[in-house]
């Protein structure tokens, strides 16, 4: 209630207050014409409900306001979607899923937050890291910065678009819980939800494969290829930079049975993707003491890629590739993904 009170100018800018003020100067001629007494307190009664109302009102909006803070997070890298229509969506999504109206008007109201601040756009070099790392750092920075001002709960609902391989380091800005992660649906400019992350399950390892099929070919030398096919097209493990890589680990999603037909190559977006990021971590996790060096080469939804970078971190020395004219180009090794100044 005190927090409430300390917003209590936002009162006199409900709607309900200022039609009573309206009707409050209608009423006092009326009033005044008609020499009533009875319709003075006709009039009373209604402003003083109309008050009434704005008041539960502002509480209501104030409560959600001051339990859990969702912010819509829009990350587009080299590509032509609409950043603001993605954003929209997003909110439309807020509403709807938390039962709550005019949701962006609200926190700029109560918190003084502007969301649109959360929408980032970097259109420069895929293979320049440095220019790559200073963008993600102004991510981090935000967000830090706005969990260190509210001091509330935070979830994060993160539209993330379009290269995979640059999904791994932004998944390590947000090692913790309260993520929401879409995945873009390829027929259209729309975000479908795939996980949401309430706890570090995400990280623990697996015993049994459920998802993935796996095949090994180690000896454990100094550098490891984990091939990981999780697309409706397979890494070419006979490209250039691949092919002279001996040992390897190849994941390649089983094939499910829908409607009595065979699908291979898609994760349904109904799933929860946090299964199949979990068995990846658990590959890495296992080899990651075996070899001085892990090399990745996916071809993966740009969600997964995100959750996998959740788990592995920035910990180990684990190189990512990103597919350039018909072979696989080294970006960035995760141990250099640090956010600090």
């Amino acid at each position: 209630m005190i927090e409430f009170l300390k917003h209590f100018n936002n009162i006199l800018e409900n709607r309900w207050i200022q039609l009573s003020g309206v009707l409050a100067i209608f009423f006092g001629l009326f009033a005044d014409a008609m020499s009533d007494s009875i319709f003075y307190w006709i009039s009373f009664i209604i402003l003083v409900i109309l008050i009434i109302i704005a008041v539960v009102e502002e509480y209501r909006i104030s409560q959600k306001m001051l339990d859990t803070i969702y912010i819509p997070l829009v990350i587009k890298i080299d590509d032509n979607t609409d950043t603001k229509y993605v954003f929209d969506s997003l909110i439309q999504k807020i509403e709807r899923n938390y039962q709550i109206e005019n949701y962006k008007e609200n926190v700029l109201k109560y918190l003084k937050i502007n969301l649109e601040d959360f929408i980032f756009e970097y259109n420069g070099d895929l293979f320049d890291f440095d220019k790559l790392l200073s963008f993600s750092r102004i991510i981090s920075y935000n967000i830090n910065k706005l969990e260190k001002n509210i001091k509330k709960e935070v979830v994060f609902h993160i539209a993330y678009y379009r290269r995979p391989a640059i999904a791994f380091m932004f998944g390590v800005i947000f090692r913790t819980k309260g993520v929401v992660v879409y995945q873009n649906n390829d027929g259209g400019q729309t975000f479908e939800k795939v996980v949401e992350v309430n706890d570090r399950k995400y990280k623990e390892r697996v015993e049994e494969f459920e998802k993935y099929e796996i095949k090994e070919q180690v000896s454990n030398k100094k550098e490891l290829l984990l091939v990981i096919n999780s697309a409706s097209h397979n890494v070419d493990i006979n490209a250039p930079s691949l092919k002279k890589y001996k040992d390897r680990v190849i994941l390649t999603l089983k094939p499910k049975i829908i409607d009595n037909k065979k699908i291979s190559g898609t994760i349904p977006y109904n799933e929860d993707w946090s299964l199949y990021a979990r068995e990846i971590y658990t590959i890495i996790h296992n080899y990651r003491l075996k070899y001085q060096k892990i090399i990745i080469a996916h071809s993966m939804p740009e969600a997964l890629a995100f959750l996998v970078g959740m788990g592995i971190e920035n910990y180990w020395n684990i190189e990512i590739t990103q597919y350039h004219k018909n072979d696989y180009k080294f970006i960035y090794n995760m141990q250099n993904v640090i956010f600090y100044f």
